[in-house]
């Protein structure tokens, strides 16, 4: 039981980190830029190609290893997957057995679906306190203003 809390810990934690993470950020950034210019190339090449008079049929949209991997450390689902895999090495025995590498892609499974739920659970957590935070901003405004409105009326 403490192997499965600290596999589900493990799994969602990193991939909040990887996904969300300031430390990544540079990373996702990084990629992110990377990927972009690759879609303007192949956009600007299907526009030559398109140009020429020609009746082409468009070309097979396909994406690169850079794209791939940009969705892949943007989304907690994906992410969620590989570090499923990464954290059942540490669970699961390796040897070479096919029972073991199908619990080993089970742990992968289970820990796209725990990361997706997870990361989502603390997107909902940071939205409520941004909730609360700004909800009391807005109390502290209006009773500022009271107390302004008030010594103004004291002093007329």
């Amino acid at each position: 039981m403490v192997e499965f809390l600290l596999f589900c810990i493990a799994t969602v934690g990193m991939t909040s980190i990887i996904t969300q993470g300031v430390i990544f950020q540079p990373f996702r950034q990084f990629f992110g830029d990377w990927a972009e210019k690759i879609h303007e190339r192949q956009q600007m090449k299907a526009q030559e190609r398109g140009g020429s008079g020609k009746i082409l049929s468009p070309p097979v949209s396909r994406r690169s290893f850079i794209e791939w991997f940009n969705e892949l450390i943007n989304c907690a689902q994906c992410t969620g997957f590989w570090c499923g895999l990464f954290c059942g090495l540490f669970f699961v025995s390796l040897d070479c057995s096919y029972q073991t590498w199908g619990i080993w892609f089970c742990y992968g499974l289970g820990g796209s679906f725990l990361s997706a739920l997870g990361c989502n659970l603390i997107d909902w957590a940071f939205y409520c306190k941004m909730n609360a935070l700004r909800h009391l901003e807005e109390q502290d405004t209006m009773l500022a203003e009271r107390r302004a409105h008030a010594e103004q009326n004291e002093t007329a």
